[in-house]
């Protein structure tokens, strides 16, 4: 599966984002354009699952309007039925962008947050500029306009006079203008241009959004809609969010229904499958799909052939272990990177072996076509992935951070081995603490009044 390169994160800068007041995460890889592998390192609490959020939080603003719709539906359903707070809560993070902006905001900060995308789509480079506090106060595309790149638009409404730039070479004819200036005027400032933009595109004919409006506006929304994000379940989207690509293999590798004309999703995923585990797991020696056909669907799952005992035995692959189970989510994901998009997943190692992750990733950097951004624990790939490709998480004693690329720092020689400099902490981004002393809290234990209100 060969793709040219198209849609890649170039890099991204926060102020003022969750727990970053002032960071860049450089991905650029001189004039090669951005790195197709990056993997993030850093201690617990560091900031990792933060600026996975970050792209989240743009994904999910240029689908303001439709998480406003779904808030609007929560919020009604609610009070038909009684629903716990701490559920209410999570699926209204996970819709409404206001409310996701809000916790995207640094706690006891009145200065307005911002951040800024770098991106390439189809070797054009671009950036995108957003800041908002309690709504949307600026924003700004800077991208290619068709025969050089330019400022698409600027809205700025942190002046007293607020400004809005629409470069002339947005339009193709002055009714559209007129019409996106009137959307501006009724949303901006709850939603952004770029998903009054998207909003567009959705509800439009596609021959009147061509004549109307250039083309390449539309890329960085199309790029968006193409990347994948695994956000890992305590983040406050609480969500996993699966694009589309690649549109051959199956959504759920496990089991489901699909329709008979599409069969030959069920041979490209079930070839997948069996490649992958056969030669991962010594002890797995075929993976197939049982499949029962019903009028036009065909409902599957997934088996394998296991070395159990001496014997070969067939198991459902649900009573497969967790990490084992975890891989095939991972496997999904990672495809999309095979076809010119990027995907981005937080902590990527959680519940599988340091070194079955680290065979699995080295296996598949060289096919990479789109971009992989992992963030991760595990220290066994520092000693072989290239060091650019490394960026570690830096917090000093006052919670100010810095990110770095491994290639920056001066120690490394040819000779020397990046995981054990690492672990020893001479770039940072490990835990450096005393021995813990547990007397005080054992002491405290003894005095803790029993259920009755007496002394233990």
């Amino acid at each position: 599966m060969t793709v040219e390169v198209q849609e890649m994160i170039t890099y991204v800068k926060m102020k003022n984002f969750m727990s970053f007041k002032d960071v860049t995460f450089d991905f650029r890889n001189g004039s090669k354009g951005a790195k197709k592998f990056v993997s993030i390192y850093g201690e617990n609490g560091s900031g990792k699952s933060n600026f996975v959020t970050c792209i989240d939080f743009l994904r999910k603003s240029i689908e303001s309007f439709q998480l406003t719709g779904e808030a609007e539906r929560i919020l009604e359903a609610a009070k038909e039925k009684d629903l716990p707070q701490e559920l209410l809560e999570m699926l209204l993070n996970s819709t409404s962008i206001l409310r996701y902006k809000e916790n995207c905001r640094m706690v006891e900060c009145e200065d307005a947050t911002t951040v800024e995308y770098g991106f390439q789509v189809n070797g054009h480079e671009g950036y995108y500029i957003m800041s908002f506090a309690e709504r949307f106060l600026y924003e700004k595309l800077y991208y290619f306009t068709g025969k050089q790149r330019g400022t698409l638009y600027e809205i700025d409404y942190t002046k007293k006079v607020p400004e809005i730039m629409l470069s002339n070479k947005l339009f193709g004819n002055r009714k559209a203008e007129l019409e996106l200036k009137d959307e501006i005027s009724k949303y901006w400032g709850k939603h952004t241009l770029l998903s009054i933009f998207n909003k567009e595109k959705k509800e439009k004919n596609e021959a009147y959004i061509k004549e109307s409006y250039l083309e390449y506006v539309f890329d960085i929304i199309n790029m968006l809609k193409d990347t994948t994000i695994h956000c890992k379940k305590s983040s406050l989207s609480g969500s996993e969010i699966s694009a589309g690509k690649p549109a051959n293999v199956l959504r759920n590798l496990e089991e489901g229904k699909i329709k008979s004309e599409n069969d030959n999703l069920l041979d490209c995923s079930e070839r997948i499958m069996r490649d992958f585990f056969t030669q991962a797991y010594a002890d797995i020696k075929d993976v197939y799909y049982e499949r029962k056909y019903e009028k036009d669907v065909i409902v599957y799952k997934l088996y394998v052939k296991k070395m159990i005992g001496g014997k070969v035995r067939t198991i459902p692959f649900f009573k497969e272990s967790a990490g084992t189970r975890h891989i095939i989510d991972i496997i999904r994901l990672l495809l999309g990177a095979f076809c010119g998009v990027t995907v981005v997943y937080d902590e990527i190692d959680n519940g599988i072996h340091d070194l079955l992750l680290k065979n699995v990733l080295e296996s598949m950097i060289e096919d990479i076509t789109g971009q992989l951004i992992i963030t991760t624990h595990n220290t066994y790939m520092l000693e072989t992935i290239d060091i650019k490709s490394v960026y570690l998480i830096n917090v000093d004693y006052q919670g100010n951070k810095e990110v770095k690329c491994l290639d920056k720092y001066p120690r490394i020689q040819g000779t020397n081995n990046p995981r054990i400099m690492y672990l020893k902490g001479l770039f940072g981004g490990v835990p450096i603490v005393d021995i813990l002393d547990y007397d005080t809290i054992l002491q405290e234990l003894d005095t803790m009044p029993d259920a009755e209100g007496g002394e233990q």
